[in-house]
């Protein structure tokens, strides 16, 4: 199903890219209702779409249904922050990485974003001069990471810029690495990432070298007795200088890799699809709260949440043994035309023009950052910090698709576009 779905590009104006990268779940789906039951290997799992069953799995019952990495090797890549934490751990864990993310910090990471955004765009600038033309042809998946790197480098370990860029780099490895890792078939009692396999030798080199350099960081803050630095790594000396209950610098190491992981891919692939659609549909720069949001609809980063059953429980009328893992398809729940109404093929981001509550018949049916108590700690930096960019890009440059485009989503650690995006820039300034 997937090699047929892959067979044929689609048409820049269609956003059905269900067939490339999750066709399986579309057919059962069609053939056996929102919910029903496959297996991960071994491991019994339930797909649900149905918005009531998600709503119970994610906001009433959540301590039921725990975060599951599915593959253990995973570990070292992801870090074993808070968003992979569960129980009284993640309790404990939230209560030092949550106020990176108040009001206060969210405003002071925008300075950050802005800073890098100028100078990416500084960059485009001097390509543009450099060449005959008053445009440039840039692929904005590589641009993209970049600014993207930059700000969680800073946002994440400080001012420490070089130390903190050449975390991220590895970081970015790993995440490459860690695709390859989904794949492995789950055995029971049997762990991939115990072979010396040149996948895996590389892997341990990267989760050694990221370790050793965040741990240097954290120490040389401890000899200078600098803790309140403005990034998430402050924050959490400062609360263990403050000689309450704090996280040991092994777990300090783990959240600051479970922030990279979960906040690098998703952000620059939440600019990709917002870029691609203004490029697509240049009317909406005007209106670009509610463009994001359909873009989150339309290309969530994320193309599925993972719960697994923490004990014999009922979902529904469904008896759910403990173990069973529950999927919830994002690019298919948020097509369902009974949720999103019969333009929910369709690229429509007046759907969010009386707030995201009253866009569909579920007041939470967008869960690109999932819902409920889980829901995503860096939600709203994300959302600002690409609100940031585009307004400042927006605001300087025009830019269209360029010919060269093909229109063919893949699903590769995050939901990307399978070669690239490269995008036509021309300079409002020169414009006159």
């Amino acid at each position: 199903m997937l090699i047929s779905g892959r067979a044929k590009d689609l048409d820049v104006g269609s956003h059905d890219y269900i067939r490339m990268v999750q066709p399986f779940f579309q057919k059962w789906a069609s053939d056996y209702g929102k919910t029903f039951l496959y297996w991960l290997g071994p491991i019994p799992s339930l797909c649900c779409s149905d918005m009531e069953l998600v709503k119970q799995v994610l906001t009433e019952r959540t301590d039921l249904f725990e975060k599951e990495y599915l593959n253990r090797s995973l570990d070292a890549i992801l870090g074993n922050g808070v968003i992979f934490a569960n129980g009284d751990d993640w309790r404990r864990r939230r209560k030092f990485v949550h106020p990176a993310f108040s009001q206060e910090k969210i405003k002071s990471m925008a300075a950050i974003t802005s800073e890098c955004t100028k100078k990416m765009m500084e960059g485009w600038c001097s390509e543009m001069q450099d060449g005959s033309s008053q445009q440039a042809e840039i692929d904005m998946t590589k641009e993209s990471d970049e600014i993207s790197m930059g700000v969680i480098a800073r946002v994440m370990l400080g001012k420490n810029y070089k130390e903190a860029w050449e975390v991220c780099v590895a970081g970015k490895e790993q995440l490459r690495l860690a695709t390859y890792a989904f794949n492995d078939p789950p055995i029971p009692g049997f762990r991939h990432d115990y072979l010396p396999t040149r996948r895996n030798r590389r892997t341990w080199q990267l989760n050694k070298l990221v370790t050793s350099k965040i741990s240097k960081i954290i120490q040389a803050r401890v000899a200078d007795g600098v803790y309140e630095e403005d990034d998430l790594l402050g924050l959490m000396l400062e609360a263990r200088q403050a000689g309450a209950e704090s996280l040991t610098a092994e777990e300090m190491i783990g959240e600051c890799k479970t922030f990279f992981a979960a906040g690098f891919d998703t952000t620059a692939t939440l600019l990709n699809w917002a870029m691609f659609l203004l490029a697509s549909y240049p009317r909406w720069q005007e209106m670009l709260n509610m463009l994001l949001l359909e873009t989150l609809r339309l290309y969530s980063p994320i193309s599925f949440l993972h719960r697994r059953a923490s004990c014999d429980t009922v979902l529904g009328n469904i008896k759910v043994p403990k173990g069973t893992m529950v999927t919830i398809p994002l690019p298919i729940l948020h097509r369902d035309k009974e949720v999103w109404g019969q333009d929910a093929d369709e690229f429509n981001p007046l759907r969010f023009e009386n707030g995201l509550s009253k866009a569909s018949t579920h007041r939470h049916a967008l869960l690109a950052f999932s819902y409920g108590p889980r829901i995503c700690a860096g939600q709203n930096f994300a959302m600002v910090e690409v609100h940031t960019m585009i307004a400042m890009i927006v605001k300087r440059f025009s830019f269209s698709l360029s010919p060269r485009y093909v229109h063919k989503p893949s699903n590769f650690v995050t939901l990307t576009p399978r070669y690239g995006l490269p995008l036509i820039l021309r300079n409002l300034q020169l414009d006159g």
